[in-house]
């Protein structure tokens, strides 16, 4: 199923495609707070080191969490002292949030907010963060344009600006894993790879975050020259972009040769810092 991408409004169908998003993930809430937790595997293990290492969150900081979820990624954060102030498009989440306190020394304040709202976003106030943070949630999001254009007023200067996102070159709907069996020196030996059969065309299709969740969500796809390229426009400076993969997470291999704890070579996301200068 393609969809306009860009725009957030109706797709070639008529359909009011960011109240869809909303709808899918109100409906996914219990499910995905069920199973994320204060952070599956994949979070803690891959993404949160560098996520950590990215932010530099300090006690007293001023933070804002685009796309909270289930709001595990605040309470982290205001576990270490920060101020946090946590925005999410699904009423649910915001719910499933509030209704897992605030794990830490600082009140968290959520917020129902489309990130993809101007007015919303202006609401927030000018040069009020130390950081923006996106985790996991840009490549849900019909339109991230809005948000890219909000940025250097909501930053404070030299403010950060962290996102992560499955990575456009190996982790999207078209990818497909595959494993190879062969024997060396009288050894069998498995290889897992990926195949890449599209990447530049912006589209989106809809998949599984986790298997089992009540409804397929929408992913919108960029490469990465659109993905870095709403950011850039806006003046912000690229300085830092790291690709976790499991090779040095000390990980065991899994039984299911096609989870990504076996693709040891592989990122199957990107985590990016750009600062207002």
């Amino acid at each position: 199923m393609l969809v306009a991408m860009n725009s957030g409004g109706p797709d070639a169908s008529g359909r009011d495609v960011k109240s869809e998003v909303r709808r899918i993930w109100n409906r996914n809430s219990a499910f995905w707070d069920s199973r994320m937790g204060e952070g599956n595997a994949f979070h803690r293990v891959l993404l949160l080191p560098a996520l950590e290492r990215l932010m530099e969150i300090t006690p007293g900081a001023s933070v804002l969490d685009v796309a909270c979820g289930n709001g595990q990624l605040s309470r982290w954060m205001a576990q270490r002292g920060a101020h946090v102030i946590a925005i999410d498009i699904s009423e649910k989440q915001i719910e499933a949030a509030g209704a897992r306190g605030n794990s830490g020394e600082r009140k968290i304040d959520y917020r129902v907010i489309d990130a993809s709202d101007p007015e919303a976003l202006d609401g927030l106030g000018n040069t009020n963060f130390d950081v923006i943070v996106c985790n996991m949630a840009l490549m849900d999001m019909p339109d991230i344009e809005p948000l890219a254009k909000a940025i250097p007023a909501l930053l404070r200067r030299n403010g950060r600006f962290v996102f992560s996102v499955t990575h456009p070159c190996f982790n999207a709907s078209d990818m497909r894993k595959v494993a190879t069996e062969s024997e060396e020196g009288g050894v069998v030996k498995v290889t897992c790879g990926v195949e890449i059969r599209r990447y530049l065309t912006e589209r989106s299709e809809k998949g599984l975050a986790i298997a089992g969740q009540p409804e397929p969500q929408l992913y919108f796809e960029r490469p990465l020259s659109s993905l870095l390229g709403a950011f850039l426009r806006q003046g912000l400076v690229l300085n830092a972009f790291e690709e976790p993969a499991f090779s040095n997470t000390g990980e065991v291999a899994a039984a299911n040769w096609f989870n990504w704890q076996n693709f040891k070579d592989i990122p199957p996301v990107i985590v990016v810092r750009f600062t207002r200068s």
